[in-house]
């Protein structure tokens, strides 16, 4: 009795932390760590069912249902590796595994009736009142050994071959997969020896969910970092680098390996070891601000890159902000922020014997930029946080296009009045305005086939949801006329000129001029660029449903003038053919 208990706790605390996996990993891209986790705690229920059957009929179901962890755990492992390395795996090597395990779970799950698994089986209860199988083995059994040895050497192989030439792989992340094939094989090895009749795979496979549980931890470091737009990763003069809580190097940018050359030797998970004398002063400065009174606060200091007198010395703005995981947000690591402040302080230095009205624009000028930059990271937190589900190529495409359009229209005599700060809004606006799509379910976003009507009112959401959370991540920023213009186009770009638009079916000249620029953008890249349920239109035929909506959908103006940009807007496509932003 107490044996099934036990057992039933573990499937029970597995399945409480595969929930809780599900809860951290909803925003991100880890679909085969939820799927192990989810085969885990099948697999427990299937031992637990196992332990607790009355009849060959009841324990023949409950093994098969144990038994999909010990038969898809390894492939899944290896699958993880394999990515983990940047390896590509054939798709049909990955089939064929894939379908061998298929035959070998259906050939337990006809146990009794076909014999290929197990030729025989006998039910049986122990001096325990646990009940359990007596198999003897069939020719798919041996079968499974081969590929259990296959799968656990390609593992092996992809951890070893990471290790080798990848720095930046995890191998503690990486060894910690490898630790559960072999800690569940050599269990059930274990078992087989000891002939029992009781299951021991349930409290490794429990421990095996905790693991994913430490993995889910390291991965939000490294989220952190890999998952900044890349837009805004190109164009940031500041440079990031990523420490866990014990000071081990996480990753950084490139502008960070400019900065600091050494970090380009720095292996993932390892401490830094260099005589850098910036990089041992930004330790030492961690390490004393370590454990602050106020996580959510981040804290500031400046740096000289060099001590060399014969050389000029750089200044660094150094800012260290708090990675914080879980319900109690325990600091789990530091993002520390670098930006060259060289050319700030010593005009400041220049303008120190002048009035200090001037003194105080250098000072406000420099904070603008500061802060525009922090908003921005602390919006792509936040998005990160709510989903990472944003699709790149779009973004950038729209945004090049809004960018190409917006210098034409600048010098078009009807919009001369307008400040140049205005268009340079609108440009940086552009990358967001799909940002409410955080907030819309993931299935909905995926679905590959026409939305239902409560499916399309969900997804029309994402304007106002949008506008939202631009007020929310930009409240900071000084320069109002930018958030105004990125909240107008998050939250109007679906407005139609004929007012049968939404969220606010707004008609003619209600709607923004800015939500009316990106409308047109963003139309034309909807029907130029390949999707899941459809391939892309000809430019030619997108140019004229863009003419025939004018008046309808569109500003006929601001409609005319783009069209006048066909030969350009073309260019612009033809210019990300070939790379990973290609329509």
């Amino acid at each position: 009795m107490v044996f099934k208990i036990a057992i039933g706790i573990c499937a029970v605390l597995t399945l409480m932390v595969t929930f809780g996996l599900v809860y951290y990993y909803r925003h991100g891209n880890n679909a085969m760590q939820l799927v192990l986790a989810t085969i885990l705690t099948i697999s427990n229920g299937g031992y637990f069912f196992l332990a607790c059957s009355t009849n060959p009929s009841e324990a023949l179901v409950a093994n098969t249902l144990s038994y999909i962890g010990g038969l898809f755990l390894p492939m899944l492992v290896m699958l993880i590796l394999a990515d983990f390395s940047n390896s590509k795996l054939p798709v049909w090597f990955t089939l064929f595994i894939a379908v061998v395990n298929v035959v070998l779970i259906v050939g337990v799950a006809t146990t009794g009736k076909l014999g290929l698994y197990y030729s025989d089986v006998e039910f049986a209860i122990n001096n325990a009142g646990v009940a359990y199988l007596i198999k003897n083995p069939g020719i798919l059994y041996y079968v499974r050994f081969v590929v259990l040895f296959v799968e656990t050497a390609l593992a092996i192989f992809f951890t070893v071959l990471a290790y080798i030439g990848r720095r930046s792989a995890s191998y503690k992340t990486m060894m910690v997969y490898i630790s559960m094939i072999v800690l569940s094989f050599v269990t059930y090895l274990v078992e087989k020896l000891l002939h029992s009749g009781y299951e021991y795979l349930p409290f490794v496979y429990f421990i095996c969910s905790l693991l994913l549980v430490y993995i889910c931890m390291r991965s939000i470091l490294y989220d952190v970092y890999l998952t900044v737009q890349e837009k805004i990763a190109e164009n940031s003069t500041y440079a990031y680098v990523v420490f866990d809580n014990r000071l081990n190097f996480v990753g950084c940018n490139a502008r960070a390996k400019r900065i600091l050359p050494e970090l380009k030797e720095a292996r993932i998970d390892s401490p830094i070891r260099t005589e850098n004398f910036t990089i041992k002063t930004m330790l030492g400065w961690i390490k004393d601000n370590a454990f602050p009174q106020d996580p959510s606060k981040s804290v500031s200091t400046t740096l000289i890159l060099n001590e060399n007198r014969t050389v000029a010395k750089v200044l660094l703005d150094c800012e260290l902000s708090y990675i914080r995981f879980g319900i109690v947000k325990n600091v789990m690591g530091y993002l520390v922020a670098l930006n060259d402040v060289t050319e700030q302080h010593d005009m400041i230095e220049q303008l120190k014997f002048h009035d200090i009205r001037s003194k105080r624009e250098v000072d406000r000028q420099t904070l603008k930029v500061k802060n525009l930059q922090e908003s921005t990271i602390l919006g792509m937190a936040s998005m990160i946080e709510s989903r990472d589900n944003s699709t790149g190529g779009h973004i950038n495409r729209t945004s090049a296009c809004v960018s190409l359009f917006v210098d034409h229209l600048s010098r078009q005599k009807q919009f001369r009045h307008m400040p140049d700060s205005y268009w340079y809004a609108v440009k940086q606006a552009a990358v967001l305005h799909d940002l409410g799509k955080i907030g819309v379910d993931d299935y909905i976003l995926r679905k590959t086939t026409g939305l239902t009507d409560a499916e399309y009112s969900s997804m029309k959401t994402h304007a106002e949801k949008g506008a939202i959370i631009i007020r929310k991540i930009l409240k900071d920023v000084d320069d109002k006329e930018f958030v105004r213009v990125a909240e107008n186009v998050a939250h109007y770009h679906h407005e139609k000129y004929n007012g049968t638009g939404y969220p606010d079916h707004l008609k003619d000249n209600q709607i923004p001029l800015e939500a009316r620029i990106m409308a047109l953008a963003d139309v034309f890249d909807a029907l130029a660029s390949k999707r899941a349920y459809k391939e892309p239109m000809p430019y030619e035929e997108c140019f004229k449903i863009i003419r025939h909506d004018l008046g309808s959908h569109f500003d006929p103006e601001l409609g005319e003038i783009f069209l006048s940009l066909e030969n350009e807007i073309i260019a612009l496509y033809q210019s990300f053919e070939g790379t990973d932003k290609a329509r």
